[in-house]
């Protein structure tokens, strides 16, 4: 397919500002001040965020109530983009949290194809252009994985400003290592001295980019994907779990998917739901008990009882997948 397909508007960060603004003085979106701060864990920084308007999104969708099925005019950034459309999350995390959603509908169980994958890379640069910020793509998939509708979609968030002192831990992997080759022979990247397993793979510099004459395509997406599905499958077969779950991010530069064993952390009458931001180290609470739950237990420590054990080290082999 053309990267003409994927362009989007060149005001496509003012067409979504705009229409964030508007959704908000008219109430159809609920947007609440945040408290934050960061936390440092061993030299991983993760971000703990309280935001009460949480406690009033839907904990699991369904199809007989599916918002994205006719979505709403006033959260519709973009009517048709390819086979998707771009409209606001109704309940969002930070400014301008946006989602791009399969026009008809896709079960969010399904893995992501190379269009999608394409469509999200095209999507978070427009984003980045347009606002002068940088984006983190996101997927929630399976039913530990903290997805909350059963219509396929992908969510957008803006990343903190450096001036946070928040750096993504794959931002700091990728730095360090050359371009990830989908073979099976190269390992993702994963931190050794996180508890939970995550795989990442480094896409070219733009350099490299430029070098080889043409962007990254659907064919590479889809091949940097299904080697780091093949690592989660593995795992999963290997602890004979029968629905897979797995968290999926992706910024302009890497991918990483971490495979997941519970939704929730519980403690005693507490529950606390992790998704995909989680992952990456952006721990979104609702309270303020499960706020100093987080800072009591430590953020590792609950994303290491979520997934899996850390595999970095242990070689695989053409037999794992």
């Amino acid at each position: 397919m053309s990267e003409d397909k994927f362009a989007l508007p060149e005001n496509f960060g003012k067409l979504l500002s705009q229409t964030f603004d508007k959704a908000v003085e008219t109430d159809y979106i609920a947007f609440t001040p945040s408290t934050s701060e960061i936390l440092d864990v061993d030299g991983v920084k993760f971000q703990l965020t309280q935001i009460d308007s949480l406690s009033r999104r839907p904990t699991k969708g369904s199809l007989d109530a599916n918002p994205f099925a006719n979505p709403e005019p006033e959260l519709t950034v973009v009517q048709s983009y390819v086979d998707y459309r771009i409209v606001l999350n109704k309940f969002p995390v930070v400014r301008d949290h946006f989602m791009l959603v399969t026009s008809k509908f896709v079960s969010q169980d399904t893995p992501l194809t190379p269009v999608d994958l394409q469509a999200t890379y095209h999507t978070l640069l427009a984003a980045n252009k347009g606002t002068g910020e940088r984006h983190f793509a996101f997927f929630n998939c399976g039913p530990e994985s903290g997805a909350s509708q059963p219509h396929k979609h992908i969510q957008f968030m803006r990343l903190p400003a450096l001036s946070t002192g928040f750096v993504p831990f794959p931002d700091l992997l990728a730095m360090s290592s050359p371009a990830f080759i989908p073979t099976s022979t190269q390992e993702p990247l994963q931190r050794k001295d996180l508890p939970f397993a995550h795989f990442v793979a480094a896409f070219p510099s733009p350099a490299e980019i430029a070098a080889l004459g043409q962007g990254l395509d659907e064919e590479a997406f889809g091949l940097y994907f299904i080697s780091l599905l093949q690592r989660v499958m593995t795992i999963m077969r290997e602890n004979d779990v029968s629905s897979p779950s797995y968290n999926f991010v992706m910024t302009e530069k890497w991918m990483m998917l971490v495979p997941r064993s519970l939704g929730y952390f519980t403690d005693g009458d507490l529950l606390l739901g992790v998704n995909s931001c989680g992952v990456l180290g952006l721990v979104l609470v609702k309270n303020r008990m499960l706020y100093e739950l987080v800072k009591a237990k430590g953020p590792a420590e609950i994303l290491g009882q979520l997934g899996f054990p850390n595999t970095s080290g242990i070689a695989s082999d053409e037999y794992h997948y």
